[in-house]
C-alpha cells in the first residue's frame, strides 16, 4: 500500500439537500447521491455547483406503501449493478421501522440521459433474519443492538457499502462498535438476494478494524491504489471523524491527512471517477452542522432556498 499525501483543490455547493449520504460516480462528469431524509436519488454534475435531477424510487419498496423515509445510507457498483443499503436501524426514538430494512439494486437503463431501472426487488431480511441467525455473528449481539436507537451506545446502524476485489460486497457498521473496533461484514451473494426469491444472505468472516474507537460512515474501494478509503465517525451525533487508508488485509488501517480540509467539513462519502486517477471527491453531511439562525440546514422547508446545500471537495493525490 503506497503512502500518499492529499490536498484540497476545489470546493463546490450542491443544492436542494444538506445531508448527503451514499453516493457513486456516474461516468466522468456526474454522481448520484442518496439523502437519508427521503426516498429520492439526486444526480449532480461532478465539477460544478448547482441543482440536481431527481429520481423517485418510492415504488421500489413493497413494505413501505406510505412512502416513509427508508434512511438510505450507502451504495456500491458491481458488475453493472448499483446496490443500495439502508441503515437497518430504528428511528431516533427507538421505534421499529420496517421501511428502514432495505437492500436493493438498480442499473442505468438509458444511454440518452440518465435513467434507472430496478433490478429484482428490495430484500428486507438482511438483518432481521440472516444476520440474527448467523452463528458467527452471535458474539456481536446484533439482535439486542437492533432494539436500541442507532445513535445510542450499542445500537445498530449500517452506513458503509463497497466492493471487494473478489467480486463481493462489504457492509460497514457505524454502530455497534465492538470493544473499540468497527465491524465489517462480507456479503457474497448480493445479486441473488435481489433477483432470486427465497435466497438468504451468504456472509463471509466478520472483520474488526481499529479506527481509533470510531465506526464506519463510508468505505470505498480504490482501484488505482488497490486499497480502501474509510470515513470513520463516532456512533452518536458528535463531530468526531477521521479518514483512513486500509489495504484490505490484516494490517491496521493508516490515518490519512488531507491538507486544506475545512474545519467544519464532515466527510460522508468518497467518490472515485474513471479518467481522474490523481483525484477523488469528498461529500460532506451538512444537515446538522450548518445552521440558518436556529434552524439546521436539513430542516429548511424550502428546497430551493439558497442556504439549502451540501458541499463537496475535489482532492488531489500525491505519492510520497
Amino acid at each position: 500500500m503506497k503512502k500518499i499525501r492529499c490536498t484540497v483543490e476545489q470546493e463546490l455547493q450542491h443544492e436542494q439537500i444538506c445531508d448527503a449520504s451514499g453516493a457513486i460516480a456516474l461516468g466522468e462528469d456526474h454522481f448520484v447521491v442518496a439523502n437519508d431524509e427521503d426516498n429520492l436519488l439526486r444526480i449532480y454534475q461532478a465539477d460544478r455547483s448547482g441543482k440536481p435531477m431527481e429520481v423517485d424510487i418510492n415504488h421500489y419498496f413493497d413494505n413501505n406503501p406510505n412512502g416513509e423515509e427508508t434512511d438510505l445510507e450507502a451504495v456500491a457498483q458491481l458488475d453493472g449493478m448499483i446496490y443500495w443499503i439502508t441503515s437497518h436501524g430504528r428511528n431516533s426514538k427507538g421505534k421499529f421501522k420496517p421501511a428502514r430494512h432495505q437492500f436493493f439494486a438498480n442499473r442505468l437503463s438509458s444511454s440518452n440521459g440518465i435513467e434507472f431501472e430496478q433490478v429484482g426487488r428490495s430484500y428486507t431480511q438482511l438483518v432481521l433474519r440472516d444476520m440474527f441467525n448467523d452463528k458467527r455473528l452471535k458474539c456481536y449481539q446484533l439482535e439486542a443492538a437492533e432494539k436500541i436507537p442507532p445513535k445510542s451506545a450499542g445500537g445498530l446502524n449500517i452506513e458503509g457499502l463497497t466492493i471487494t476485489p473478489k467480486g463481493h460486497l462489504l457492509i460497514g457498521f457505524r454502530n455497534p462498535i465492538i470493544q473499540g473496533k468497527a465491524l465489517l461484514l462480507p456479503l457474497k451473494n448480493p445479486r441473488k438476494l435481489v433477483e432470486k426469491k427465497g435466497t438468504k444472505a451468504n456472509f463471509g468472516k466478520p472483520i474488526e478494524l481499529d479506527l481509533g474507537g470510531l465506526g464506519i460512515r463510508s468505505i470505498e474501494y480504490w482501484q488505482r491504489e488497490q486499497c480502501y478509503l474509510i470515513v470513520a465517525g463516532a456512533y452518536d451525533s458528535s463531530d468526531q471523524f477521521a479518514l483512513y487508508q486500509w489495504s484490505g488485509l490484516d494490517q491496521t488501517p493508516q490515518r490519512l491527512e488531507i491538507i486544506g480540509l475545512p474545519s467544519d467539513f464532515r466527510p460522508e462519502g468518497i467518490l472515485f471517477y474513471p479518467g481522474r486517477e490523481q483525484q477523488f471527491q469528498l461529500l460532506s453531511d451538512d444537515g446538522s452542522l450548518k445552521r440558518i439562525g436556529d434552524v439546521p440546514c436539513k430542516e429548511i422547508a424550502d428546497k430551493n432556498s439558497p442556504q439549502k446545500y451540501f458541499r463537496s471537495l475535489w482532492v488531489r493525490v500525491h505519492e510520497v
